[in-house]
């Protein structure tokens, strides 16, 4: 029962920190071009999150458990080509219901909002199940992967609601959905911790955390960096602030490197 608490109180201060992050770029209403080089700032740090920490820490998951890296990357490849169809298969169904072929810029970016959600909502569910698997490896660990998770979801939900401000959604239909969004992650951890408390988890988590990689590759190149370039007069200012958060994850996995 102790364990549950224990693991209860890190969901909850996961949740805490998702939704300030989710409230933050909502708190004040920025200008059009303030908005495009925040997910310029936050495209670099997807970016060097995919590249310093998901990708390693799924390569390496996958040596763990004796997962031939070719068949990690097919991981991957699936979980980028999951998210395009979906991308697809919503530009279908938004133009049969409005009707229409142009697809302002309105359009593209509540769609690019939409792709962005889904392809970060399964990336969360597995990083639920992550955090279930570190902390079943011991309490030290799960401190350390909480940490480190709230650290990641800060970022995720931050970017995540940068690129909504952008959308025809509205605050409070956005505020709602990352709300449920916050959810995902300590929701999947606990159902994940309740069911396999007792399993051997050591190198079983390489294939889920390379098709998490995969969508947030698809999220990051087609969706965020495109985006972050929208504006051509400030392309030399989104490329240095794109630069500046692929350094800031590059500091962060070379101060915490992640230990097995």
């Amino acid at each position: 029962m102790e364990a549950y608490i224990q693991f209860a109180l890190y969901a909850l201060l996961l949740l805490g920190v998702s939704l300030a992050a989710a409230y933050l770029p909502m708190a004040k209403r920025l200008k059009d071009s303030q908005l495009h080089l925040l997910i310029a700032l936050a495209a670099g740090i997807f970016l060097g999150l995919l590249l310093f920490m998901l990708l390693p820490e799924a390569i390496e998951e996958c040596e763990h458990g004796d997962i031939d890296t070719h068949n990690a990357m097919m991981a991957v490849a699936l979980g980028f080509l999951v998210i395009m169809i979906i991308n697809v298969i919503l530009k279908e169904k938004h133009k049969a219901t409005c009707g229409c072929e142009c697809h302002g810029e309105l359009h593209g970016h509540r769609l690019t909002s939409m792709s962005s959600f889904i392809g970060l909502a399964i990336h969360a569910a597995c990083d639920g199940l992550a955090l279930a698997a570190m902390f079943m490896a011991g309490e030290e660990v799960g401190l350390m992967a909480t940490i480190g998770l709230c650290i990641h979801k800060f970022v995720e939900l931050f970017s995540l609601s940068s690129t909504m401000l952008l959308s025809d959604l509205g605050k409070k239909r956005s505020l709602r959905m990352l709300g449920a969004f916050s959810l995902i992650t300590p929701a999947a951890g606990a159902i994940f911790f309740a069911l396999f408390r007792d399993m051997e988890v050591e190198g079983t988590l390489g294939l889920p955390l390379a098709f998490a990689a995969g969508t947030l590759m698809y999220v990051t190149m087609c969706d965020m960096i495109p985006e972050s370039f929208h504006r051509i007069k400030q392309e030399k200012v989104a490329l240095a602030l794109l630069i500046v958060g692929v350094a800031v994850m590059l500091a962060v996995a070379l101060l915490f490197p992640h230990e097995h």
